[in-house]
């Protein structure tokens, strides 16, 4: 039997990678509301990621998704949406650009609902505080734009409890929406993506990261947590804006910044030397 092994996991995995290929963009999607401008221009040009996601987190994505789909038509059943069986794709133009995007559901009322899962204690906090993703209220808020909607609801779902946390995003004049203490004006992020794909895109000019993957050494006396400092001792983690580690283009930032992947051994002698005795200062 050794010979199957791994083989449904293999399978699985060979399928996902063959699905995530060949994806041409040809429109600014929902999601992209706060994607950093150096991915969605390469993603818009066609660049190949140098960091393409793993098959194992592609297939965590679809059982989450799944997961989602199912939450779907249990809200049908009882009453609360429409046609669960398909995704309610929206086309607009907003400042001369195509926008799309598949809504989860959208209630009886004609009003969009989102839904996310998640897993771990650290964005339950957030969620209990009232702190869900800004950029997933902002996605909520194209599908809110394109249904013509002044109400929509974000739903999470801790994958590991079953715990739900639930928020009212309300339409206010002039494309502002706000969610308790959460303002934002939607025209910014279309402004955003204008200004990327008329300066940028169209001319192909390539724009700054905007994010580091390594900081200057220097920045760990001032800003670093204990953690990210015996992190960066041992060369487990490098100490920079997260942005840049989910990146698909991770290594083409790190080219483009000048350095290399991880720290050098000049760069740890360096660091150990600026944070000598950091155990003790904490």
């Amino acid at each position: 039997m050794e010979i199957y092994n791994q083989y449904i996991s293999t399978k699985l995995q060979n399928h996902f990678l063959a699905q995530e290929k060949g994806h041409k963009k040809t429109s600014f999607w929902a999601t992209d509301c706060e994607k950093p401008l150096f991915d969605l221009y390469h993603e818009w040009i066609g660049t190949p990621p140098t960091n393409p996601m793993t098959a194992e987190k592609l297939v965590m994505f679809s059982a989450a998704k799944m997961l989602e789909v199912a939450l779907v038509k249990k809200l049908q059943t009882i009453g609360l949406v429409k046609n669960a069986e398909t995704q309610t794709k929206i086309e607009m133009e907003r400042y001369g650009l195509p926008v799309t995007g598949y809504i989860d559901a959208v209630f009886v009322d004609d009003t969009p609902l989102e839904i996310k899962t998640f897993y771990g204690e650290y964005q339950a906090r957030e969620l209990r505080n009232n702190k869900p993703k800004t950029s997933y209220l902002k996605q909520l808020a194209v599908y809110m734009d394109a249904l013509k909607a002044d109400r929509g609801k974000l739903i999470y779902m801790d994958r590991g409890t079953g715990e739900m946390f639930e928020f009212t995003l309300l339409r206010e004049k002039d494309n502002k929406y706000k969610m308790l203490d959460i303002e934002f004006n939607l025209d910014e992020t279309y402004e955003r993506w204008a200004s990327l794909y008329n300066n940028n895109v169209l001319p192909k000019v390539e724009p700054l990261s905007g994010y580091r993957y390594k900081y200057p050494l220097e920045q760990f006396i001032v800003n670093a947590s204990k953690s990210d400092i015996s992190a960066a001792r041992t060369n487990r983690a490098v100490y920079g804006d997260w942005q840049v580690k989910y990146s698909p283009y991770k290594n083409l930032i790190i080219e483009r910044e000048g350095t290399t992947l991880g720290y050098s051994d000049e760069e740890l002698k360096k660091i150990k030397e600026l944070t000598k005795g950091y155990s003790s200062k904490f």
